[in-house]
């Protein structure tokens, strides 16, 4: 999603170049694995908690910044029938696997209630967060699940133990670097305990780090 380059940073001055455009959509699947610690892993996370808390079949799951479609895939294929993404990069959406199940948008959908949040990977593009977790609360239904993870602000040792990950996996020092100019003003880092005291603080109960990698947690939660 691209909802960083609508506002600049008061105060900012390095601002990146990254966008989601045809670029990086065609390789977004690939880049996804190499710079996001187990990637795949934290779908199949989201999933065996939605089937273990909600009925498949009547559960209105939504997948915030839906990219290329893999969630959305893996709940469709898993037996869910109401699934649908939000994603507001026209490039990501022309390559989604379920693009007829996704609304375009910079914000979080008004309409409907949702048994199911899963927001991966986005909200750190996201300037003002903390409404957004707001939207997504107050568009839940009692009982529903919140997956949300994103890379967290943290010291030098864990991030340089994360780009040493990044090298194993075949990134070059060159892209690296050249990715973390980019992003730079664009992604922006919370703490872990700005999200945990944000979740609590729009009423979501129960709130816990369901998994840890390098620079990025995992939270699940109920309202």
């Amino acid at each position: 999603m691209d909802y960083a380059t609508s506002a600049p940073i008061p105060g900012e001055k390095i601002v990146g170049m990254w966008q989601f455009n045809d670029d990086v959509a065609a390789r977004f699947d690939t880049e996804a694995r190499t710079h996001i610690p187990h990637y795949e892993h934290v779908i199949q996370m989201c999933l065996d908690v939605a089937l273990h808390t909600h009925d498949r079949q009547t559960a209105r799951v939504i997948d915030v910044g839906s990219a290329t479609g893999y969630t959305l895939e893996q709940f469709f294929t898993a037996g869910f029938k109401c699934v649908q993404g939000v994603e507001n990069a026209p490039s990501m959406i022309k390559r989604s696997r379920m693009r007829e199940c996704v609304i375009f948008s910079d914000t979080f959908p008004r309409r409907g209630v949702f048994d199911v949040v899963l927001a991966n990977w986005t909200l750190h593009f996201i300037r003002d967060r903390a409404a957004y977790i707001r939207d997504m609360y107050d568009a839940m239904s009692d009982g529903g699940t919140i997956i949300l993870t994103d890379k967290m602000a943290t010291n030098t040792l864990v991030r340089d133990q994360y780009h040493a990950w990044k090298r194993s996996v075949g990134v070059s020092a060159e892209e690296i670097a050249r990715k973390e100019a980019a992003l730079a003003g664009v992604l922006t880092t919370k703490p872990l305990e700005w999200y945990l005291e944000s979740l609590r603080n729009v009423g979501f109960k129960d709130v816990r780090v369901m998994h840890e990698a390098y620079c990025f947690a995992t939270l699940v939660a109920r309202k």
